[in-house]
């Protein structure tokens, strides 16, 4: 039997690394608290009044955000927000998706706001919407995926953590495809340090979530591959979040991760 082995931690390649300092800060950084301000849900009584709503805010999500149209961005989105929280969903279901596929461009301009408590109204929003539409929202995963792991690279701490927990709720109520894993593996040998850290978490949450079907569609071995990067990446935060989702991994594929002997901080392969 071969061994091969690879280093994934060392005391004086950690001292000269250029990511280490920022890493930390944004490991240390906590996002706001979910709930900024009162969110009591909205309740409509019928399907006109919902659909006279959607059609108020369109005109405020429309063009480039300026001083004249910010204010009523912001309010629109915390509205959408109690909105998601009453009864739009159970009983209008039909409008209230075309009504928020309607505004999903605005929102995502929203969300990538300057302003970072609009911002943040921004992502939670699609948080929120994730929660509650679950699998309705699967034919605009991609395009959210691609905003919102951008913004994880962000240089602004607070920007970047809702990146990233609004990345790990989406994965974790979306239907999974191998879309899902190709999107994180592209982020863990992302040229900034803030996507590769936080892929291994995306990565628990994808084993956790959709367990069954990484290992039915061929997932695995993109899985593996991934998690073979993150733990010989050079930033140590890095390799600290790849071996906690080493360990989800071997814990759900026990055969595939006896082929992985974690010793402190060296990986031997066995196979």
């Amino acid at each position: 039997m071969k061994t091969s082995t690879t280093s994934i931690a060392t005391t004086s390649a950690d001292s000269f690394n250029p990511d280490t300092g920022f890493a930390d800060s944004m490991m240390s950084e906590a996002p706001p608290p979910i709930e900024v301000v009162p969110m009591d849900p909205i309740y409509l009584h019928t399907q006109r009044e919902l659909d006279e709503i959607f059609r108020e805010m369109t005109p405020h999500f429309e063009g480039r955000e300026t001083e004249q149209n910010w204010l009523a961005r912001d309010k629109s989105t915390l509205k959408l927000r109690r909105i998601t929280k009453g009864n739009a969903l159970s009983e209008f279901h039909g409008a209230f998706i075309s009504g928020v596929k309607s505004l999903l461009d605005g929102i995502l301009k929203v969300a990538n706001s300057l302003r970072t408590t609009m911002s943040t109204n921004g992502c939670q929003l699609i948080q929120e919407l994730a929660r509650t539409l679950g699998s309705a929202m699967d034919p605009w995963t991609e395009i959210l995926l691609q905003n919102f792991i951008k913004m994880c690279a962000a240089t602004k701490n607070i920007a970047a953590q809702n990146g990233n927990t609004t990345v790990d709720t989406i994965f974790s109520n979306v239907s999974y495809n191998s879309r899902l894993l190709q999107h994180v593996s592209f982020a863990s040998q992302d040229k900034n340090v803030q996507p590769r850290i936080f892929s291994s978490g995306w990565l628990k949450t994808l084993i956790k979530k959709h367990r069954s079907h990484i290992e039915h569609s061929g997932g695995l071995e993109l899985v593996e591959k991934t998690l073979k990067k993150g733990l010989a990446d050079a930033n140590p935060k890095v390799r600290e979040g790849s071996r906690a989702a080493y360990w989800m991994f071997a814990q759900a594929w026990p055969q595939r991760g006896e082929a992985y002997v974690c010793i402190t901080d060296v990986c031997i392969n066995t196979n």
